[in-house]
């Protein structure tokens, strides 16, 4: 048994007015004849983008209209899956529908594709399930909420969608299928894919009377596929919105005629990518001199005592001892600025090394695992029985879907982007932060973090291209000129969180040997 929360924004006798995720969760658990084992629970909650909701019937849905969800789905963005073990939850749209298909009748497990995969892999690193669950989506909304009158130009996902069906198709088994086209959004079989695709694509091409658009020929006969042979018709014209009520002459955006697959072969492949010489870092280094560079400390909590029967890793005996040194840091340091029942945030988890080492010694606290992968949580549920902790709560989704308050967010080796994406969280929050980076030279400016981070760093006129540079000499691992990289890019980081009020310290791990990532930020509001 598993619990779905879906947001609405209102309710009547007839209707519900909804997110669109909420009514593709909603379509989509209707078609699968509505297992019994999945039970819905429709939460009110006021949204400022109500404009860009759309209706649909309530008819026969069995549902129940709850004020508060639960932890730990109360921790996440709906929608968000409650897993029958009262501990667990999932949230994002293409991991919660995977799991109504889980719970679903045998028949429809198909839907999960080859290894039962498809859309697996979360959206901050798979451009195929961002698609799915954000772009097109987004693409949709835009088109309810405000689409100009006089536009001409089409939804720019919709070319996208288009250029991606006339693409060869990607397959597992090359000659059974190596002369078929894409009748379905992944190739030759009907995918949970194709569901979530269906949804948003019926009400652009509804909203803006597409059907007989020739510049969208293949994206119109995919929809019909699945809409006729598949009968998801009957369920998307539940959806009630505006349509337009002129036909009009459309261009196409221009875009890249690749596959949305990210390690398709034939997938965009930029052009432009950034080399690093030692001219560039000699250049980096020279902009932030002028900065005053935070210094090493004594690692912050360093004389903390660990209970000498701590939850042992899971790893070979030879990575054992050089694991226990980095978990036993970044733990001593969180038991120091720990309060008795405070909620303790493990980002980027795993399997729940650090988390499980926390929970055992602070037992008044909670602590959550968060993680993305599917099979990281899958072990850390059965390492959470074997210990018998009921103070960990796992939590799989990624960081932005996480919208729970904190007091302690914790993260060992979060690659990149990860591990601003942890400090930014916690510092939105007000929670104090224990970080030790890693993969510095995956450093890249995104959709949420832009580089340099810190008002020094900024005024001193470091470029994104320069910071990125001092990212890439940060990887020269167990070089002097690699330290320094470490050093600098964390001192940006320190002056950031320093900025926004924290006590903030920075060290090297003991022993300095137990990784080449071994730089430990700490910063307490």
């Amino acid at each position: 048994m598993g619990d779905l929360y879906l947001a609405i924004s209102s309710i009547d006798e007839d209707r519900i007015v909804a997110p669109l995720e909420t009514a593709i969760c909603v379509l989509t658990h209707q078609y699968l004849d509505s297992p019994t084992n999945v039970k819905i629970h429709l939460v009110v909650q006021e949204d400022e983008s109500r404009q860009s909701h759309v209706s649909f019937k309530k008819s026969d849905m069995v549902f129940d209209l709850v004020r508060d969800i639960p932890p730990p789905a109360s921790y996440c963005l709906a929608p968000v899956f409650n897993l029958g073990d009262g501990i667990s939850c999932v949230a994002g749209l293409c991991s919660v529908l995977r799991q109504i298909i889980k719970h679903a009748d045998e028949q429809w497990k198909h839907l999960l594709g080859f290894r039962e995969a498809c859309l697996v892999a979360c959206a901050e690193v798979s451009m195929w399930t961002k698609f799915c669950e954000v772009d097109i989506v987004a693409a949709a909304k835009e088109v309810i909420a405000d689409w100009p009158a006089n536009r001409t130009s089409l939804p720019l996902q919709l070319a996208r969608l288009e250029a991606h069906l006339s693409q060869p198709i990607r397959v597992h088994n090359v000659g059974k299928f190596k002369d078929q086209s894409h009748k379905y959004a992944e190739g030759p079989l009907f995918l949970v894919t194709d569901l979530i695709l269906a949804v948003p694509v019926y009400v652009i091409m509804e909203k803006l009377q597409l059907w007989t658009e020739g510049a969208i020929a293949l994206t119109a006969k995919w929809a019909l596929v699945i809409l006729d042979e598949h009968g998801f018709r009957s369920h998307v014209a539940q959806l009630e919105f505006e349509r337009c009520e002129l036909h009009r002459s459309w261009d196409l955006p221009a875009v890249v005629r690749s596959s949305l697959y990210k390690r398709d072969p034939t997938r965009y492949k930029p052009r432009h990518k950034i080399f690093t010489q030692q001219s560039d870092i000699e250049s980096s280094m020279e902009i932030v001199s002028g900065v005053v560079a935070v210094e090493y400390e004594d690692p912050f909590g360093c004389h903390v005592e660990l209970p000498p029967d701590i939850p042992l890793p899971d790893v070979p005996d030879k990575r054992l001892d050089r694991k226990i040194q980095q978990l036993s840091n970044l733990a001593k340091s969180t038991l120091k600025v720990s309060k008795a029942n405070d909620l303790i945030v493990d980002f980027c988890s795993g399997s729940g090394h650090l988390g499980f080492i926390i929970a055992h010694a602070l037992p008044s606290c909670s602590v959550v695992l968060l993680d993305n992968k599917e099979k990281s949580l899958d072990r850390a549920r059965e390492r959470r029985e074997e210990l018998g902790l009921n103070n960990v709560y796992i939590v799989q989704a990624n960081l932005d879907y996480f919208v729970g308050k904190f007091q302690v967010g914790v993260s060992l080796h979060a690659c990149g982007v990860a591990s601003d994406l942890v400090i930014q969280k916690c510092l939105q929050s007000k929670a104090s932060l224990v970080v030790c980076p890693c993969c510095y030279g995956g450093i890249q400016t995104n959709h949420v973090i832009q580089y340099p981070q810190s008002p020094e760093y900024k005024e001193c006129g470091l470029t994104e291209r320069g910071y990125i540079v001092l990212g890439h000499c940060a990887d020269q691992a167990g070089t002097e000129q690699g330290e320094r990289g470490m050093k600098l890019v964390d001192t940006d980081r320190c002056l950031l969180a320093k900025s926004q009020g924290y006590c903030v310290s920075l060290a090297k791990l003991i022993p300095h040997s137990c990784t080449t990532r071994n730089n430990l930020i700490v910063a307490v509001i």
